[in-house]
């Protein structure tokens, strides 16, 4: 996996400094699940990388937030892969500082932001991203007071994303689109524009 079309010889160079660091203090705080360890690339890296090409262009002072980012996931990886606008949002000290940490050994240009993403005040948000953090509706509920005409969500989702679509709708319009994950077959990664408040 590690010579996946995705990446450059330089940028692999990076992302094993950084599942280094996540062996290196996994014990201690617990980043990703246990199980996962043995297959960091596919199940954490190859998983985070496959979003990159549905991100919208970066425009200048707008940011892409990763909310409840925990190991950095996918905020990080995008962050290797040449986005500059990403801001790690994760409410745990711990893990905050250990994101710090690999921003600075990696020399990634990103934000570490120690805050619940409810509490975070910030203009222009441009991509929201998220792998983990919560069912869409309580994402959509969390950030909306970040949320645009033009921002757009790319979430990651596993096999009850049907279910998740359609209880948001109850409260949210948007419009959406599905695509097929290529780590695991019962997930998909979900892309969410034009998002409001009503139906």
């Amino acid at each position: 996996m590690k010579t996946s079309s995705y990446f450059s010889q330089e940028k692999i160079i990076l992302l094993e400094k950084y599942v280094d660091l996540l062996k290196k203090y996994q014990t201690k705080f617990n980043l990703i699940g246990k199980s996962t360890i043995s297959n960091i690339w596919e199940r954490h890296i190859i998983d985070s990388a496959q979003i990159y090409k549905l991100l919208p262009k970066e425009k200048k002072n707008s940011f892409l937030i990763d909310v409840g980012t925990g190991a950095g996931f996918p905020g990080i990886i995008l962050a290797i892969m040449g986005r500059k606008d990403v801001c790690l949002c994760e409410k745990s000290f711990r893990k905050a500082a250990f994101l710090q940490e690999v921003k600075d050994i990696c020399n990634i240009k990103t934000s570490v932001i120690n805050k619940r993403i409810e509490d975070i005040r910030k203009k222009n948000c441009g991509v929201i991203v998220s792998r983990a953090f919560s069912p869409l509706m309580k994402l959509v509920m969390s950030t909306m007071h970040l949320i645009s005409k033009d921002t757009v969500l790319i979430l990651h989702k596993g096999k009850r994303h049907k279910e998740e679509i359609e209880e948001a709708k109850k409260k949210f319009s948007f419009t959406f689109n599905l695509y097929d994950s290529i780590t695991n077959q019962e997930a998909r990664i979900l892309r969410i524009t034009n998002i409001r408040t009503g139906i």
